[in-house]
């Protein structure tokens, strides 16, 4: 027998044990009928994929091209023109059957809004059994077949993790939004990487997406420790050190860039992570990017292209190109400041709140989207003219035979480039013409009009969102022109009774500092909205009493069967009949007053019982007498202008803030003050009546 004949009956034992081993791998993993079968069929090695919803699933797609491209330029290498053709002669390979099969479905699957945890936990079983046969799949090529597994099987674990995190009741809005603005932001930053540099390094990359980028970072500052690759690492060291380079790292390393792509959650590691190295966090962000743009600027405009990475045809003094691309980074970095920092509140309110939130938040969300979309069309214009100069000094110079200024970037990041610019902002269903056909269509959705009569509370989205959109970082990516945005607290409110509150900037200091005081009890608590004084139905919660228990000797509540002009010292009528007792709780009545008896809890945790007193509701006041008395009235509250905001700490406790009427005040004077209460109901059947009330 001849060494040729040995050789091939091994390759084809091997190819044997390879085929029955995956297939047995599917058997166990795949469900889906179109699947199971290891087919021969060979697809192209472009993505394939206009728009992405799931970043993790189109990166593990750009690995798996990216290893069937290298692995048949590598047979052409070898083998020249005498070579097979690669589709022939990969025709029945086993590997490139498995390839097609994870290509199919996350082809299927990258473009879905929602993806099921059953199928993705899946697919991470069959990568990992994969890995599991070394001896079957040894390795020739430096993009082996075993390490694109391992590569995608990373991705699909984080996938996974998004998808178990994921609040499966996003308003669907919002979602898009979100999404699209994603998919925009990932492009641009590939453009900017791309096309004005010489960074030949990147051809080196299977995928210039976010979160494939983050792995090639520099260990120094960078965002997400424990998604570094050692070997993507070294193969972009040189690019990051570069101006250009240390630019669009600066973009990446951006807090509101992890939270846009990876989550508050991965955030808050990523600051952990800059403690433990000693980092200066007091300083914002975008410090760091003004600097090394203006140093990039100085460096420039004297002539000192050294390390910079800017290709040929962007040098010179005056170059209006090169003052495009350092605009166009500004921009994108204002761009996902909005989307990264804001937009992900308002998120979150639309999470919780449905259409109520996004319209109850609309005067803030309009100037916002206003904005957006602002830069969004300036980012087109600049891109675009920066396209147009660079595809003449490259692309059709080179199609032309012309000579061409050096540094050049390569072929393949030419066409990487317009493919991403393409997606972003040039083509008929480009990501920045969705995104703002679709805020158009969100600000159309969260008109004030369609508020509804049922109003919710917004909870603590609201409350970070309110110090975002007062913070020095927040003005210096809107600019001046930016509009004055109302405070929250005004946005419902009735002319008459915001000028009457406008005229007592004490109370409205002391409102600002009670609602600091209370950002830790918002934590755990639901907010109820002051403007229409309805409660937010939630879980129990733990707001645990130290003290003795209710017994029914403590339930005392009484209701008065006529209205009586409210004194401020006077006695209780005998004849009251019960209006929350066990036996007419959440049964409507007549009677115009309503009282409870109630513990009053210490404001400082553990809290505990401090005192008993009644609350009455009357009319238009909520009326709170003193300690043990029935019959003289300490304060009074006037409704609903005098309650400023409510929080329900569990079934039975309430938190409030009141504008009280104190009871040696004179008769009309207007003297009010802030004071807060929190108190105890019997059931929380009393709790619901008593803010039904309000």
């Amino acid at each position: 027998m001849s060494l040729a004949s040995v050789v091939a009956c091994g390759t084809t034992q091997l190819q044997t044990r390879q085929q029955d081993s995956l297939q047995a791998i599917v058997n166990k993993h795949v469900q889906d009928p179109a699947l199971r079968e290891l087919n021969s069929s060979q697809t192209s090695t472009e993505r394939g994929v206009q728009r992405w919803e799931q970043e993790h699933l189109v990166s593990a797609l750009d690995v798996i091209n990216e290893y069937q491209r290298s692995r048949r330029a590598r047979v052409f290498k070898a083998l020249g023109d005498f070579g097979p053709n690669w589709r022939r002669s990969y025709k029945n390979d086993p590997r490139t059957r498995m390839c097609e099969l994870l290509k199919s479905w996350l082809r299927a699957n990258a473009s879905s809004g929602s993806l099921a945890e059953e199928e993705v936990r899946s697919m991470c079983g069959l990568c990992r059994d994969v890995l599991s046969h070394p001896h079957l799949f040894p390795a020739r090529n430096p993009q082996s077949f075993l390490k694109s597994m391992a590569d995608v099987y990373d991705h699909l674990q984080w996938q996974l993790q998004e998808v178990l995190e994921k609040d499966r009741s996003c308003a669907e809005l919002a979602q898009r939004l979100i999404s699209l603005s994603r998919n925009l932001v990932a492009d641009t930053i590939a453009y900017l990487l791309l096309a004005p540099t010489d960074l030949k390094d990147t051809d080196g990359l299977p995928s210039l997406e976010v979160v494939k980028l983050w792995q090639s970072l520099p260990d120094e500052g960078h965002p997400m420790p424990h998604r570094k690759d050692p070997a993507l690492q070294k193969l972009m060291s040189e690019a990051w050190n570069t101006r250009c380079g240390a630019l669009v790292a600066a973009l990446l390393r951006a807090p509101w860039c992890v939270r846009l792509f990876a989550g508050a959650d991965a955030e808050n590691t990523a600051r952990l992570a800059a403690l433990e190295n000693g980092e200066d966090l007091s300083q914002p962000p975008s410090a760091s990017l003004q600097v090394l743009l203006r140093q990039a600027r100085i460096a420039f405009q004297s002539g000192n292209y050294k390390n910079s990475g800017l290709v040929g045809a962007l040098r010179g003094e005056q170059n209006a190109q090169r003052e495009n691309f350092m605009q166009a980074v500004t921009l994108i970095s204002d761009i996902m400041y909005l989307l990264g920092e804001v937009m992900v509140q308002f998120h979150r309110i639309s999470d919780g709140l449905g259409d109520y939130g996004m319209i109850r938040v609309a005067p803030w969300l309009h100037p916002i989207l206003d904005s957006l979309q602002e830069k969004v069309q300036q980012l087109k214009g600049n891109l675009e003219q920066l396209s147009t100069s660079l595809d003449s000094a490259y692309v059709l110079a080179r199609a032309r035979g012309q000579k061409i200024q050096k540094p050049a970037p390569s072929d393949r990041m030419c066409a990487r480039a317009r493919d991403a610019l393409q997606r972003a902002l040039l083509g008929g269903t480009s990501h920045a013409r969705q995104l703002l056909q679709l805020g158009e269509e969100l600000r159309a959705r969260s008109a004030p009009e369609r508020l509804p009569h049922l109003a919710k509370g917004l909870g603590d989205a609201c409350l970070t969102l309110s110090e975002v959109l007062v913070s020095a970082e927040f003005r210096r990516h809107v600019g001046d022109a930016f509009p004055q945005l109302p405070a929250l607290t005004d946005l419902g409110a009735e002319p008459a009774r915001s000028k009457a509150k406008g005229s007592l900037p004490a109370i409205e200091d002391a409102k600002r500092s009670q609602a600091r005081a209370a950002s830790e009890r918002l934590a755990r608590a639901r907010t109820v909205d002051t403007m229409s004084m309805v409660r937010v139905r939630t879980e129990p919660k733990a707001a645990q009493v130290l003290n003795t228990p209710w017994t029914d000797a403590d339930v005392q509540d009484t209701a008065s069967t006529s209205a009586t002009p409210r004194t401020m010292v006077r006695e209780v009528s005998p004849s009251c009949s019960s209006c929350c007792s066990a036996q007419t709780v959440g049964v409507p009545t007549s009677s115009p007053v309503r009282t409870f008896e109630v513990n009053r809890l210490t404001s400082f945790e553990p809290l505990k019982r401090h005192d008993r007193r009644r609350i009455e509701i009357q009319h238009d006041e909520l009326l709170i007498y003193s300690t043990g008395s029935q019959s003289r009235i300490k304060s009074a509250v006037q409704l609903p202008e005098g309650v400023e905001r409510v929080f329900l700490l569990s079934d039975t406790v309430l938190e409030a803030c009141f504008s009280l009427t104190p009871a040696d005040a004179p008769p009309g004077s207007g003297v009010v003050r802030p004071k807060d209460y929190m108190f105890e109901f019997t059931t929380p059947e009393q709790a619901d009546i008593f803010c039904e009330d309000l």
